[in-house]
């Protein structure tokens, strides 16, 4: 259903004076109707409180006018259904029409979309302030687009009017007007100023790029060099190979696989079957993650920021890519916490640091460089097609219980475990890194206050271990989350 009042513009009452007010609602039926008198009525009343409507869906009731010049609302309700709201002004000494005009005094990049203007008689700037940017209770309310002037009509003569202007959640000012003659249209000009952002409400798609790294590739180098000891010790590539086949074979088998390695010498055929290959596993590795850098460089962190409604001045960074390797796979955590505040202007703030962990990174990078060599899915199928296993295991032979088609596949699972160890030397060896971050730059708000884009500058520091650093600097690139999806 629908419910409005049959006066379609402000009404205008004189002091004391009583009026009928109709309001009908569609289709007709025989509504209950409750009626309420919001702000300072200053005295005025009502003479029932609830009304039931006439089969043609109308009901009235008798409103007596306060003894003061006044503003206020009748608002109707019909149970269980819509509402509807009726401005209505008192004065002794006429009416006139204010014409209010906003002026611009923030410091931002603000736009209107529409203007809201409220006329309140009885109360001060000061005290309607606190609610900003909601219209007081019992103000006569009108509205315009964002280029022309808002028209009040029916404001009451005589009353200091406080007229307050806002648009959205984004911009309010109010002024006093004291001068409106009866009869007469009056320009009133409201300085409006910036509201707060709501940085709670901050949902964006935020592209951190890399513009320069200094000391990045010797950090990725150092890091690559990190994962390759730890996946095979230089001159004992073949004693960690097996170490790692013999955890790999059952449990209860270990005992034999340690007595036929030492009774037939595997060490050693291991060591002469990996010195033999065309390119050392070590080198492999170091190729691959080469490779996969210079394919892929890391010249971007991407994710979605997000407000942090618990935490006041705080956004959640969900991190998704660091360069061309996930956050998972990176080792960053995930809705990593950051400060996020705002100055004046609409200047935005990001600080804080990601952990990362940098074996983890060269590791995937690693493996877009054994995809581009090899029709590989992982890296650790790449090894074992590098390391030739089913030649290691002909050559070892296996044990009882264990032929050579086996010795293949422990050949394959110690190598899994071998590269699984150095993707997480990082951590093992206390040497995780982590990402500095500082940006700032202007943001565009829409009318609820909330950050829609935003652009600007980074600087920042990659760390790695306890002395590794690379100073980094760049752009920042954020926008909302509805606006991508829709």
């Amino acid at each position: 259903m629908t419910l409005a009042f049959e006066e379609e513009a402000t009404l205008q009452l004189v002091p004391g004076e009583l009026h009928t007010v109709w309001v009908s609602g569609k289709p007709p039926a025989p509504y209950e109707v409750s009626f309420t008198l919001l702000g300072d009525a200053a005295g005025a009343w009502v003479d029932r409180t609830t009304v039931v409507a006439d089969e043609n869906g109308r009901a009235s009731v008798q409103l007596q006018a306060s003894k003061l010049g006044s503003t206020f609302r009748l608002r109707a309700a019909a149970k269980d259904g819509p509402a509807a709201e009726l401005g209505v002004s008192v004065s002794a000494e006429g009416f006139g029409t204010l014409r209010v005009i906003p002026v611009y005094q923030g410091q931002g990049m603000r736009l209107a979309k529409e203007w809201t203007a409220s006329v309140v008689a009885g109360v001060t700037c000061e005290e309607i302030a606190t609610a900003a940017p909601d219209a007081p209770e019992g103000a006569l309310v009108a509205h315009s687009g964002p280029d022309e002037p808002v028209v009040v009509d029916g404001a009451p003569v005589g009353p200091s009017l406080t007229v307050a202007l806002h648009s959205g959640r984004i911009m309010w000012g109010c002024t006093v007007e004291r001068e409106l003659l009866a009869g007469s249209s009056r320009d009133v000009r409201v300085a409006v100023k910036d509201l707060p952002i709501n940085l709670a409400a901050t949902s964006l798609n935020t592209k951190l790029t890399i513009a320069s790294a200094e000391g990045l590739d010797a950090m990725l180098e150092a890091a690559t060099e990190q994962l390759v000891d730890a996946f095979l010790p230089a001159g004992a590539e073949a004693e960690a190979l097996l170490d790692a086949m013999q955890s790999a074979a059952p449990q209860d088998e270990a005992p034999a696989f340690a007595a036929r390695r030492l009774e037939a010498g595997w060490d050693a055929a291991a060591q002469g079957h990996l010195a033999a290959l065309s390119t050392p596993l070590r080198d492999r590795c170091h190729g691959w993650a080469r490779a996969g850098l210079a394919a892929a460089p890391l010249t971007t962190i991407d994710g979605i920021l997000s407000g942090a409604s618990d935490m006041p001045g705080h956004a959640r960074f969900e991190v998704s890519w660091l360069g061309s390797v996930t956050a998972e796979n990176a080792g960053i955590p995930p809705g990593r916490l950051m400060s996020w505040t705002a100055d004046p202007g609409d200047v935005l703030r990001l600080a804080g640091a990601l952990p990362w962990v940098p074996s983890r990174y060269i590791g995937d990078a690693a493996g877009l460089g054994a995809a581009a060599e090899m029709a590989v899915e992982s890296v650790p199928s790449a090894l074992a097609a590098a390391a030739d296993c089913p030649r290691l295991g002909e050559l070892l032979a296996g044990y009882s219980g264990c032929p050579s088609d086996c010795m293949v596949t422990l050949c394959a699972a110690g190598l899994k475990s071998r590269w699984r160890a150095g993707l997480e030397v990082s951590k093992t060896a206390g040497m995780a890194g982590e990402i500095v971050v500082n940006a700032s730059g202007r943001a565009r708000v829409n009318s609820a206050a909330a950050p829609t884009d935003w652009m600007g500058d980074w600087l920042g520091t990659i760390r790695y271990g306890d002395g590794a650093e690379a100073s980094v600097e760049g752009q920042v690139d954020a926008a909302s989350t509805d606006v991508i999806a829709n």
